[in-house]
């Protein structure tokens, strides 16, 4: 238990280093062991059975220390993500972490790229940037995802990120505490 609690403060800390103070967090087989495919036909509490303790731990951790989150995801199925979220930071949390999906809820009106994920992150700055309180730039992002596509998009953008392997999920921690 100790070793995992000082990997995330590891990873806190090395993220603050960088100035980064936002993460974009993928859902299906990132957050989730498991792809919904958009098509969950399981309840909220089989659902939250796949959640991964990584994930968990950091975004607890991150808010903790005031690096924004947001979730950031191809499926339409927004009321899972939301009760995914609440689960693991209470509703009063959950309601500060945008949501980004594919369920015409949003738009991205801005002139940047819209491959990947980057219009989903763009989207989601603009929701938190709305608060005052965060300047939120490229370069203070990190997006986590395990589909390498959305990586590539993200870093030919501009945009840190993580590739994170679905299937050795304990490597993010260090990968993340490794971030340049």
């Amino acid at each position: 238990m100790a070793t995992r609690t000082n990997a995330i403060e590891s990873s806190i800390n090395r993220l603050q280093e960088l100035g980064v103070n936002f993460l974009a967090i993928d859902f299906d087989m990132t957050i989730l062991d498991t792809h919904t495919g958009g098509r969950w036909v399981g309840s909220l509490e089989e659902l939250l059975g796949h959640v991964r303790h990584e994930f968990k731990q950091l975004i607890t951790a991150s808010l903790q220390k005031n690096i924004r989150v947001a979730v950031v995801t191809f499926t339409a199925q927004i009321s899972f993500v939301k009760g995914v979220l609440e689960a693991i930071v209470g509703p009063e949390e959950a309601a500060r972490i945008p949501i980004r999906g594919n369920d015409r809820t949003w738009s991205y009106q801005g002139n940047g790229s819209r491959d990947g994920k980057q219009a989903y992150i763009a989207s989601a700055v603009e929701e938190l940037e709305q608060s005052g309180d965060a300047k939120i730039t490229k370069s203070t992002t990190v997006l986590i995802d395990d589909d390498r596509r959305n990586i590539h998009h993200a870093l030919s953008d501009g945009t840190r990120a993580i590739w994170f392997n679905p299937d050795k999920p304990h490597h993010l921690l260090r990968d993340l505490a490794r971030l340049v």
